[in-house]
């Protein structure tokens, strides 16, 4: 009798032990993702596509829309460059970032520029991109008769968080790739930023 006491109670200790290590902790769901509704970084040489859409009441009453170019987002703080002015197509350096621009003699698209490319720029000298004309230095032309803009190809806003290309410890370019209206003055402005550093 005493020896199947001893069984008895060994096999319910052996249990409560497999019952007890077998044990799953509960996981409630808003923790299984930990980064779900958070904006990643963009990473040294990459690019990534961004928009910026807004509304306005005038051809002449733009509201400047901040821009995080480092994680890709709409922001009104943090943000490198305000889209502002002729139907938001101007980019306007924001902050204590700096701002210039690049020629290509070759490259398209913005994922083929290298810090090499952009190593001569002066930033500084400008602080906005808007329409290019005669005189003045732009990213974008403006036909006033159909009021439709055209980027400048190959021509790139160069974005720096220093006074040089040297001296910046994050650098972006972007790329504009269209700004497009509907309605009365309702405007999409696309573009693309790479990260150089």
């Amino acid at each position: 009798m005493k020896m199947k006491f001893l069984k008895l109670t060994f096999a319910v200790a052996t249990l409560a032990i497999l019952g007890t290590a077998c044990k799953k902790d509960a996981v409630q769901p808003d923790n299984k993702l930990a980064l779900q509704n958070t904006t990643a970084a963009l990473a040294v040489g990459d690019t990534e596509a961004g928009v910026v859409t807004n509304s306005s009441t005038s051809p002449t009453s733009w509201t400047p829309v901040g821009y995080d170019l480092l994680n890709n987002v709409v922001a009104s703080s943090g943000n490198q460059v305000n889209f502002d002015s002729n139907f938001n197509g101007n980019i306007t350096i924001a902050g204590t970032n700096s701002l210039g621009y690049y020629d290509s003699p070759s490259v398209t698209n913005v994922t083929g520029i290298t810090l090499t490319d952009v190593s001569s720029v002066t930033l500084g000298t400008i602080s906005t991109l808007g329409s290019n004309t005669t005189t003045v230095v732009g990213w974008y032309n403006y036909d006033r008769v159909n009021r439709t803009i055209t980027p400048v190809a190959q021509r790139y806003a160069v974005v720096g968080n220093g006074s040089t290309i040297a001296g910046s410890t994050r650098l972006y370019v972007v790329q504009l790739d269209g700004v497009t209206t509907s309605g009365t003055y309702n405007t999409t402005v696309n573009f693309h930023t790479k990260r150089l550093k």
